[in-house]
């Protein structure tokens, strides 16, 4: 009995370290601290990637136009990234959108609080990630929106991340920040106010989008999908267990608190597509956008700026409705 134990232990060992040396090991880059990566993060933790035969080393970059120079630069093959893609393949680079992890602006514009109004923020200075990026992208069209010149009226400073921007508050070297949660619980904790949701206003952009090159879909086309596969189960499973869910919030954003940490999964919940679905409508508002001032951008189309193929396979398949069951 015992000489059978030992050699189903043995057996399921060797199985153990027979499956694991069939991972395919990658490098996936994500752009934030943030509750909006947090499928991302559960499919690392919770080891959905080892299920789909990935062995995925995270690479944080701040700012989505860092993140958009590391991919271009081979840094690694799949990513979760901000910014503005179109920008980036019109200047060359060979990025497209595979999946959307959030079509909306999930930004909140956290200010002093003597700041009451828009016209308050004339004179003022401003935080955001990185030029290029997301919130920048996004500050500058609400400002706009409100009649406001950016870097004129508004000074716009790069600060680096979400922390890097509540810290650049805190010291006063901006009046006010484009956030995300976590970080805008603790800006409020602060002491400083919400001034504008901008989700409510009616600004569509593809805040977060899966992406990887065409090169990498070309020559690896069953690693994007599977990568693609382990994050749609990821976001499933937020939506199904939020103990889950908060104990690996927790984690990344290195908190144990847990107002906070309730906060935040109800901001991904609310912001994170599922299934991830691609950002058309946001993409084609930004072609349409640019073309105004960009001629590159003129008589293009979102569908050149994205790869829908795999997610059309999967949607095709039954996978996405296959979740959960």
């Amino acid at each position: 009995m015992k000489r059978a134990l030992a050699f189903a232990t043995l057996a399921l060992l060797f199985h153990s370290a027979a499956s694991h040396a069939q991972l395919k090991r990658i490098a996936a880059g994500y752009s934030a601290i943030s509750a909006t990566q947090i499928g991302f993060y559960i499919a690392k933790d919770a080891k959905i990637f080892e299920k789909y035969g990935l062995n995925v080393d995270p690479v944080y970059v701040a700012g989505g136009s860092r993140m958009a120079q590391a991919i271009i630069a081979g840094e690694f093959p799949l990513a979760l990234a901000g910014g503005n893609i179109v920008n980036v393949n019109l200047s060359g680079g060979d990025i497209v959108i595979i999946g959307g992890v959030v079509n909306v602006p999930s930004f909140y514009l956290f200010v002093q609080s003597s700041i009451k109004r828009n016209e308050d923020l004339k004179g003022k200075a401003l935080g955001i990630t990185r030029y290029g990026a997301s919130t920048d992208v996004s500050l500058r069209a609400y400002l706009k929106k409100y009649g406001l010149e950016p870097d004129r009226d508004v000074k716009i400073l790069q600060m680096g991340g979400q922390p890097e921007i509540v810290a650049g508050m805190q010291a006063g070297v901006v009046q006010g920040g484009i956030l995300t949660s976590p970080a805008d619980f603790r800006a409020k904790k602060a002491g400083f106010v919400m001034l504008a949701n901008f989700a409510k206003e009616g600004i569509d952009y593809p805040t977060t989008s899966l992406v990887s090159t065409r090169s990498t879909i070309k020559k690896d086309r069953e690693t994007v999908k599977r990568f693609l596969m382990a994050y749609s189960e990821a976001v499933d499973r937020l939506f199904r267990d939020k103990e889950l869910g908060i104990r690996i919030l927790g984690k990344w954003t290195r908190t144990q608190d847990r107002e906070p940490l309730e906060s935040s999964y109800e901001y991904a919940t609310n912001f994170v597509e599922r299934p991830p679905r691609l950002p058309f409508k946001a993409t084609e508002n930004i072609v349409a956008s640019m073309a105004e001032t960009d001629p590159r951008a003129k008589d293009h189309k979102a569908e050149e700026f994205m790869d829908p193929s795999i997610y059309n396979e999967l949607e095709k398949s039954g996978f996405f409705k296959s979740l959960g069951r």
